[in-house]
């Protein structure tokens, strides 16, 4: 990575900034007279200092990964979730799948642009993998794990899955290594009510209960 690559991705990260800002307030509330989550809309001052200090933190590091282009969207996407997680305790399923669906494309662009079709394989593979331990979990504890944390695990693996399978347990490793610096931070400054403490790693606050008993995702 150069610096001229990191600023130009930090500076397409704030210039978007208004509108990733716009849908932290549009996927967390339900249609505002028929508009949809994607369409630009007033947000705070804050709010949109917030979400371009996440979104040029998280495109800066992005900067580095290889195909930029997918790394820099999953980075701008990721600072709608984080935002969005930190306060309501939700990966909305409408904005992870488009988001996936752009990453894959380019993914499968620069594939056909390296003629390394393999790399591509390994993406889907490393996302099923992983989607599907993680499904798991949420599967034997739902109160642990929701299905908003199996979407973007996978997306994530898909994404390091590009790279090699070192970089995939890598980046599960940092996942639990940063779950658990959350959770002592969470623990250490949070209210002393006895109550256990959320910790903003998935979709767990807007979550109902079927018929069986099965958490689901209401925003899904």
């Amino acid at each position: 990575m150069t610096w001229a690559t990191g600023i130009v991705c930090v500076l397409a990260a704030l210039t978007v900034s208004p509108l990733l800002a716009a849908w932290t307030v549009g996927l967390t509330t339900d249609g505002d007279a028929g508009v949809p989550w994607w369409h630009p809309r007033r947000v705070s001052a804050r709010r949109l200092v917030v979400v371009a200090a996440v979104a040029a933190v998280l495109a800066g590091c992005a900067a580095g990964g290889t195909p930029l282009a997918a790394w820099w969207l999953f980075a701008t996407g990721g600072a709608v979730l984080c935002v969005v997680d930190a306060q309501h305790h939700l990966l909305p399923a409408r904005i992870v799948y488009p988001l996936a669906a752009v990453i894959l494309a380019a993914l499968a662009f620069a594939a056909v642009i390296a003629g390394e079709p393999d790399r591509l394989l390994r993406t889907f593979v490393a996302a099923a993998v992983v989607g599907g331990a993680w499904f798991t979990v949420a599967f034997l504890a739902p109160p642990a794990v929701g299905l908003g944390d199996v979407r973007v695990a996978a997306l994530a693996a898909g994404l390091l899955g590009w790279t090699s399978w070192t970089a995939v347990l890598a980046g599960q490793l940092a996942a639990f290594g940063l779950a658990a610096v959350t959770t002592g931070v969470i623990a250490a400054t949070g209210p002393r009510s006895g109550r256990a403490a959320q910790v903003p790693i998935g979709a767990r606050a807007h979550r109902r209960r079927s018929r069986r008993g099965v958490a689901v995702d209401d925003r899904g």
